[in-house]
């Protein structure tokens, strides 16, 4: 190694002696050069650079080595690999583990931002050639003779290669192979030296090396690789269905050469090849006749052949050729099948359905099948069809069929139908079904019984509604021992299909086993129809359909509600697939909602779409338990009252409907005690006044001593003389009910308040005299009237009015007041033409009127007694009022009463009336 250095040194130095006396330029090399100049470097290996700065350079530049650093492939290379040996030469020294090429600079630092890269080479990295190995040589008869071996790695170099052969020793023809071919080279015919030894091997050759491989020695008609042969025709052999004879054309070869072949065949579209046995056609021929294949069926076959020698090479495979061995008798039985559909009893449609035969069973072509069916009679059916339908009644039938070719007829299939009323045998147990390599595998377990099965039917339909199939029903039978199998056909991903498996003994069927499956599934088409069954205040029931059949394309694993309000956080809850209702709880209260249910398969699931809802201000019974109560409040309260209205209905009447008497049936009787007729009773308004007429009213009254108001000895005196006087008028009575008028006072219409009012009331009279000018001055009026009102009609509303405003208010009476009958005078005594009428002279009324008669023509009463009924009461104080008409008005007051009788109260006050009618006065 420090031979290997010094010498380096040295190797440096005199390049640098050199590089001096070396003419300058504007190029690169001007600035510095780098040795060695493109070096080719094995990899893995060290290579060592040195750059040297031309004087020039370095004076003008002002620079030195100590300013060089170094770069391969853009990366620049530690200091550490660095040295510089003088002010102009920096040595690198590094390991290249990468092959190919590489660019090495060398660059001067000038300062900071400036850099400049003085010189550069491509170093060439790569691997030396390996030996080749396995060289082999064949020779295509009359056509070439190619020779082929391993080159081993790739150099990553430029590689060249030759190919030596040598017949004699000594003599060797070289042949050197194209650019970019390293691992054969062929001799063309006629170049070929048949029956002669040569000798052989490859050469290969780069920049870090060169190799050869072994020698091998062969004569070129050893090794012959023929040309495959042709096949020529295959044809069928009379009376043999299973065997076929097979004719070729053998390739050209010297004659000299043996040959042996391979036979292959197999059913056009099979995948696996069967061998005719190689020992029998280990000799030279040109056809071979083919035996134990199956009838009808069109067989492949390929030949191929090589040289007897065990070392030698086999042609190439033949074309393929078709070859149809003939027709034979079936020897399968058809798969027979049935559906039962119960019509009106006691008939049921029975829909016989069955298969082809397999080619393998079939033997041909089939023509027609025989269908029998027996019951109570036989049934013989021919039919090309692969179905047939027929009524029959409830018994067991049995049902059997042949099929058959050109040939003969296959063996015979047997259905047994069991009757509606026989048992079913036993069924298979733990059925399964599951997808396996794109296909629906179905197993079971054999069924637990003494009897033999002779076979199984799957049967399976798509499922669109409530696991019932609308569609096609497709079936395959299976043989006994087989316990899973795929179905065939008629199945697609996405769909759901209901398996059903019968176990057949000796052709009757057992009970069914079902199972509901999917080849492939995939989340729901469509989520779930969301509806709102019940919203209440702190609780929701949610409904929804169930996703069709077609649109789940998978089981439905669970569904999931998803329930937010406003802002918050979305709550799931996760229900059992069965389910299609349920109850949200814990809401609150007249809040918004949003809910969505999402239905899941074992691939995901799908949403409905959202439902908005909300919550109720009242639970369910709340609104009831505030109404209720108070309607029944309100109905106790109506009760209530009720009761007590009834239980008061004579103070309700007495002052809501008063017992009003019909007016048309008053009684008034007017009488004269001169002329001694009596007036109508009821008088029209048309009726003529008597304007001469003296008419005296009496009103009355009972009202209710004021104990507050005591009456003085003198008012005790006038009524204990009234009383006197009242006992002694009896010669004045009317004859009208055996008193006077002015006698004692009639009782009221109701005898019960007349009797409950006595010891509580006093009588008071009022008296009313209207005389009229004429009559009373000249004391002779033209007929002398005293009318008695025997109605108890009160004073109507309109005729109190009109009355006041005639006569004005002349008294009033307390709420104790009762109503009594009218009196009137019924006696007055006439006086004579020339006698002037004196007040004393005037009828007697109960009571005695003392006054004077003023220049108006009106009266001035004094006093009047007026009786008493067991009670006290005060004498009235008797007014003189003038009135309209030529009349005298007096009025009475009641003394000592005033305060106690009410306004709001009317009575029959005393008021002047015209001749034969009454006006009412309101109080």
């Amino acid at each position: 190694m420090f031979l290997q250095r010094a010498w380096w040194l040295v190797l440096t130095h005199v390049s640098m002696q050199i590089t001096v006396c070396l003419p300058t330029g504007n190029s690169v090399q001007d600035y510095a050069y780098i040795i060695p100049e493109s070096p080719v470097i094995q990899n893995g290996s060290q290579i060592e650079a040195s750059c040297i700065l031309t004087d020039t350079y370095a004076k003008e530049s002002g620079v030195n080595a100590d300013q060089i650093f170094w770069t391969l492939k853009g990366n620049r290379i530690p200091k550490d690999n660095v040295i510089t040996v003088n002010k102009t030469v920096s040595n690198v020294t590094l390991t290249i583990s990468t092959v190919g090429l590489g660019l090495l600079t060398c660059n001067v630092q000038h300062n900071e931002d400036q850099v400049s890269t003085v010189f550069g080479i491509q170093v060439k990295t790569g691997l030396p050639p390996e030996k080749p190995k396995n060289l082999t040589c064949i020779s295509y008869y009359n056509q070439n003779w190619t020779c082929s071996w391993d080159p081993g790695k790739d150099t990553y170099l430029p590689t060249d290669y030759y190919f030596h052969s040598s017949i004699i020793r000594g003599n060797n023809d070289l042949h050197k192979l194209p650019a970019g071919v390293n691992n054969s080279y062929t001799i063309l015919y006629p170049s070929i030296n048949y029956y002669v030894m040569s000798t052989i091997w490859v050469k290969a050759n780069n920049s870090l090396g060169d190799v050869k491989s072994d020698q091998i020695q062969m004569d070129p008609i050893n090794v012959i690789k023929p040309n495959p042969p042709e096949i020529t025709s295959i044809e069928q052999v009379p009376g043999m269905s299973t065997v076929l004879h097979v004719i070729w054309k053998n390739p050209v070869l010297p004659l000299i050469f043996p040959l042996k072949y391979n036979l292959r065949y197999k059913i056009v579209h099979a995948k696996d090849w069967t061998q005719v046995p190689p020992e029998d056609t280990k000799s030279f021929r040109n056809s071979f006749v083919v035996q134990k294949l199956m009838p009808f069926n069109a067989y492949n076959f390929i030949i191929r052949c090589s040289q007897v020698n065990d070392n030698s090479y086999w042609s190439n495979w033949s074309s393929e050729k078709i070859g149809m061995t003939p027709e034979s008798v079936p020897t399968g039985r058809p798969h027979i099948w049935s559906t039962i559909q119960n019509l009106q009893y006691p008939n049921r449609r029975i829909h016989i359905m069955w298969k082809e035969l397999d080619k393998s069973d079939a033997n041909g072509i089939i023509l027609e099948y025989q269908l029998k069916i027996k019951q109570k009679n036989s049934l013989k059916i021919n039919t090309t069809d692969l179905e047939y339908s027929i009524v029959l009644s409830q018994l067991g039938c049995e049902i059997s069929l042949i099929a058959s070719n050109s040939v003969g007829s296959s063996p015979e299939a047997t259905l047994i139908i069991p009757g509606t009323w026989e048992t079913e045998l036993p069924p298979v147990f733990n059925v399964n079904a599951y997808p396996q390599d794109a296909r629906l595998m179905v197993e079971w377990e054999p069924p637990k019984s003494t009897n033999v099965v002779s076979s199984y039917i799957i049967e399976w339909c798509e499922v669109f509604t409530n696991d019932l199939c609308r569609g096609p029903l497709y079936w395959q039978q299976e043989q006994k021992t087989v316990k899973k199998t795929f179905l065939k056909d008629h199945i697609m991903p996405f769909k759901r299909y209901r398996i059903a498996i019968y176990a057949l003994y000796s052709g009757r069927p057992g009970a069914p086993r079902s199972k509901l499956a999917y080849l492939q599934q995939e989340r729901p088409v469509n989520g779930p129809s969301v509806h709102l069954k019940h919203v209440g205040k702190k609780e929701v029931e949610l409904m929804w359909k169930e996703i069709p059949v077609n649109e789940q394309r998978g089981f439905i694993t669970h569904y999931t509600i998803f329930y937010k309000s406003g802002n918050s956080n979305e709550s799931s809850i996760v229900v059992k697939p069965e389910q299609q209702e349920f109850v949200l709880k814990s809401l609150k209260g007249n809040t918004l909602y949003v809910v969505r249910v999402m239905a899941s398969t074992v691939k995901g699931g799908t949403n409905s779409s959202e439902v908005n809802f909300t919550t109720s201000n009242f639970e369910k019974g709340e609104i009831e338990a505030i109404v209720v109560p108070i309607c029944l409040c309100f109905l106790l309260i109506t009760m209530v009252v009720t009761l007590l209205c009834f239980k008061n209905r004579h103070l309700i009447k007495t002052y809501v409907w008063p017992n009003v008497p019909d007016p048309a049936n008053s009684k008034i009787v007017d009488w004269s005690s001169r002329n001694g007729n009596l007036t109508k009773n009821n008088l029209g308004p048309k009726d003529p006044m008597n304007l001469d007429g003296f008419i005296s009213d009496v009103t009355i009254i009972e009202a209710e001593a004021d104990d507050k108001y005591s009456s003085n000895e003198d008012e005790i005196k006038q009524l204990s003389s009234l009383k006197k006087e009242k006992s002694t008028s009896g010669e004045h009575s009317s004859g009208i009910g055996g008193s006077s008028c002015m006698s004692s006072p009639r009782q009221s219409v109701s005898d019960s308040d007349s009797e409950s009012a006595q010891n509580t009331t006093s009588t008071v009279q009022y008296s009313t005299v209207l005389v009229s000018d004429n009559g009373y001055k000249r004391q002779q009026p033209s007929a002398q009237v005293f009318s008695r009102s025997e109605s108890t009609q009160p004073l109507l509303e309109n005729e109190e009015i009109s009355d006041e405003h005639s006569y004005g208010n002349f008294g009033s009476s307390s709420t104790e007041v009762k109503r009594q009958y009218f009196k009137q005078n019924c006696q007055i005594k006439e006086p004579s033409l020339n006698e002037e009428p004196s007040l004393n002279e005037l009828p007697s009324i109960e009571g005695e009127v003392m006054g004077d008669i003023d220049e108006g023509g009106s009266h001035r009463l004094g006093q009047m007694e007026v009786s008493n009924q067991n009670s006290e009461g005060s004498c009235p104080a008797i007014e003189e009022f003038s009135s309209n008409d030529n009349q005298t008005v007096v009025k009475l007051d009641l003394l000592g009463f005033s305060r106690c009788l009410e306004t709001d109260q009317q009575s029959y006050m005393p008021q002047g009336v015209k001749h034969n009618s009454y006006m009412p006065q309101s109080k």
